[in-house]
């Protein structure tokens, strides 16, 4: 809440309810080329149905119109490991992956 108080047109959420209740959803960032998301959530009910499925689909809709469509990290662990049925949910929707380097600096 602080962060959308501070940067009200730069972060939405985004949510699936069925019979008026959330089952799925996601916090957007939103940047003059780019829609980041965040913590993407799906519960059960929402699993069965393609909840979350269905609200992706619906903000690469609302977002053509941005340069990029940026998924955030599908690995784990310190990016030790990866979690291959997020990047093949990701991948569904036409993401591809991209390898950050890391460094640490050292004094």
């Amino acid at each position: 809440m602080l962060l959308k108080s501070r940067f009200p047109e730069n972060i939405e959420l985004y949510v699936a309810k069925l019979n008026n209740k959330m089952i799925a959803g996601t916090v957007l960032f939103i940047y003059d080329n780019l829609v980041h998301t965040q913590y993407l959530a799906a519960d059960d009910t929402a699993r069965e149905v393609g909840a979350l499925d269905f609200v992706i689909s619906e903000l690469l809709t609302i977002y053509k119109d941005k340069k990029y469509f940026d998924f955030g990290i599908s690995t784990e662990n310190n990016g030790r490991y990866l979690n291959e049925g997020l990047i093949r949910q990701k991948e569904g929707f036409g993401g591809r992956v991209i390898a950050y380097n890391t460094y640490l600096l050292c004094n």
